[in-house]
């Protein structure tokens, strides 16, 4: 199916909300058999059932969403007396021929995240059972959002990647839901995942948790709203999700330093000729005044304590070099990359003339053309990835700026922990290399950094050969990845041997890090794993193997801690997890590693990296402390 112009007949064509129902097995309201006159979706939330749609019979656990139009005969069995599912009639007014066939086409689809589709279903149903005309026509409007989410996710997965990761997910959801009350349950219950990956993940992503940058969301829309809008600081607090206007005043005050009336009072002059404000992300969609209930919710999950965000007064000088970018962008005809924005000015030098000559790249947002040897360049996640083929960026996020194991990167220029567009600008890039959660992040998003300079969003492969390999591709520095592929391949052949006198055949390793409050075990992947596991050989202990390199496992209670540890343990305490290590070292130390002298401390920090010239050192701090420290 074509799905972009399936799209595209959503997108022009008067749709209506006709009918919400919620089918129950149990309840034997499911019909068995019907012939519909007009479309329709199904959606699955519980139990299983098989789906006729014509003819093609389809199991709801493999494809819980399915989709009718006007004369699909529906058949439909549930195989449990669980089976519920949401059934949704609507109306479609096309005024081509050709639309009103693709409303009609039968098909079923797997969303990566079923949840934001329940949810809306939920409201839909509530909201549907009213007489009242406001709350039907509230229900129209959750409808489209329905069909928005189900575009979405279909459009995401026709493009031939992954499914978009956890961070990016939960980013999307915030941005949709920041009106809401939100809690890092909800983020990890919407992404299918337990609230400690959840976290790693936009620690080891972004540099910070998921709801820093809620706080960071809200902030920011609340500046917005004090600087294009007349409404009332209390208004403003309740549609960013703060039902306390004095807590929000107080956080406002926190991040910005000043009260949310001082800062309408300072700042509002320069909103007007400043087009950076028109460079909105989703975030700044209109969602109407939403107040939340719970006083307490706020101070329960700790929002003041994420002070890491401070946002400063917008530059003119670089508001009026992008509004020339978007002009000369604009200028070009077949060309949206933003190239004739950051392209140099034409000299008879080689080097220019070699930065001037462009290509066509493929990445996860389509492709761009690109310099064939930038000269320019900001990287918002791969920094050490560039300096390993001797490409120093202009720019950098604080996050990978932050990273002890790199040496020499005074002069790149720091462009905040969410990357400001204002920033980049000023740095003039010939290019813009970034992962899917940091391009969401930044102001305006993916389009807001195209207009700047031509903008690549890259897989995050956390491999050093993967990395090595893409990079050089990108830059033109073909020679310089093969070269340090070879020579990583050698070194890892060296730590090997170097390793070898030491350790028996069949000893087992297991890398454990203590937290405050928690304990965590690793696999393959991360805090030297992929060291230890993958490039100098090492043996897990068999509970590791299944449960955390072949399973899901991370976070684990302490009792099970002995049936985790093996012959050997690398082990990493946080900063201020002292209590912890004290209610588990006594486990710790009578496990058979802590009975052989045989636990190796490691820096936690040093090993949160994972790009190509961390993982060396990784690597030479692991194989020192096995040959050191063997007797």
């Amino acid at each position: 199916m074509d799905w972009e112009a399936h799209i595209e007949c959503w997108s022009r064509t008067a749709v209506r909300l006709l009918e919400v129902q919620l089918f129950a097995a149990q309840a034997g309201t499911v019909p068995e058999h019907d012939v519909a006159a007009t479309g329709f979706f199904l959606l699955s939330v519980q139990g299983e059932a098989t789906v006729s749609l014509s003819g093609t019979v389809y199991s709801t656990r493999s494809a819980p969403l399915l989709h009718g139009g006007k004369e699909t005969e529906l058949g439909l069995m549930p195989l449990d007396n669980e089976f519920v599912c949401y059934f949704i009639r609507y109306q479609a007014d096309s005024l081509f021929p050709e639309d009103q066939e693709s409303f009609n086409m039968p098909y079923a689809f797997t969303p990566y995240t079923l949840l934001p589709l329940q949810e809306k279903c939920q409201a839909m149903d509530r909201l549907w059972q009213h007489t009242a005309p406001l709350e039907k026509l509230e229900a129209q409007t959750v409808f489209h959002q329905f069909v928005y989410e189900v575009m979405r996710q279909i459009h995401s997965s026709a493009q031939g990647t992954s499914r978009p990761g956890v961070v990016t997910e939960a980013i999307h959801y915030i941005h949709e839901h920041y009106s809401e009350p939100i809690t890092a349950e909800v983020l990890a219950g919407m992404c299918s995942c337990s609230t400690s990956y959840l976290f790693r993940m936009f620690k080891s992503q972004l540099g910070f948790g998921p709801i820093d940058y809620l706080i960071h969301v809200r902030i920011r829309r609340s500046k917005q709203l004090l600087l294009q809008s007349n409404a009332r600081i209390q208004e403003i607090a309740g549609s960013v999700g703060y039902a306390d206007v004095y807590y929000f005043s107080r956080l406002f005050k926190k991040h910005t330093g000043c009260s949310p009336q001082r800062f309408r009072e300072n700042n509002k002059h320069t909103v007007q000729n400043n087009p950076l404000h028109l460079l909105k992300s989703s975030i700044v969609s209109g969602k109407p005044v939403s107040h939340n209930d719970n006083e307490n919710y706020y101070q329960l999950n700790e929002e003041g304590d994420a002070s890491m965000f401070r946002f400063s007064r917008p530059a003119l000088g670089a508001a009026l070099l992008l509004c020339s970018a978007i002009f000369l962008s604009a200028c070009q005809t077949g060309n949206n990359t933003g190239k004739a924005a950051s392209e140099p000015i034409p000299t008879s030098t080689a080097a220019d003339s070699e930065a001037a000559d462009t290509r066509i790249y493929k990445h996860l947002k389509g492709e761009t053309e690109i310099p064939v040897k930038p000269q320019r360049v900001v990287s918002l996640f791969h920094l050490g990835e560039l300096m390993a083929l001797g490409v120093k960026p202009v720019g950098a996020t604080t996050f990978i700026l932050n990273n002890p194991l790199l040496s020499d990167v005074s002069d790149i220029e720091d462009v905040g922990s969410t990357p400001d567009a204002e920033k980049i600008l000023s740095l003039a890039p010939d290019l813009i290399i970034t992962t899917a959660p940091f391009a969401e992040v930044v102001e305006g998003g993916y389009e807001a950094l195209s207009q700047i300079a031509p903008t690549l969003v890259v897989e995050q492969y956390n491999d050093p050969v993967k990395d090595v390999e893409m990079f050089g591709d990108i830059l033109g520095k073909q020679t310089e990845a093969k070269q340090w592929n070879k020579d990583f391949a050698a070194k890892i052949k060296e730590s090997k041997e170097k390793i070898a006198p030491y350790i028996e055949p069949d000893e087992t390793f297991s890398i454990l890090n203590v937290r405050s409050g928690a304990v965590f075990i690793y696999g393959d992947t991360n805090l030297g794993g992929n060291i230890v596991y993958k490039y100098l050989g090492l043996k897990p202990t068999e509970k590791v193997e299944k449960e955390v390199i072949h399973g899901e496992t991370w976070e684990i209670s302490s009792e099970v801690i002995p049936d985790f540890i093996g012959d050997r343990l690398i082990l990493a305490v946080n900063e201020g997890a002292e209590a912890e290590l004290k209610k588990v070292d006594k486990l710790i130390q009578n496990s058979p590693a802590g009975k052989a002298g045989k636990i190796y401390n490691i820096d936690f920090n040093q090993f949160l990296f994972s790009d190509p010239i961390s993982v060396e050192q990784q690597m030479d701090i692991i194989v020192n402390l096995l040959a050191g420290s063997s007797t």
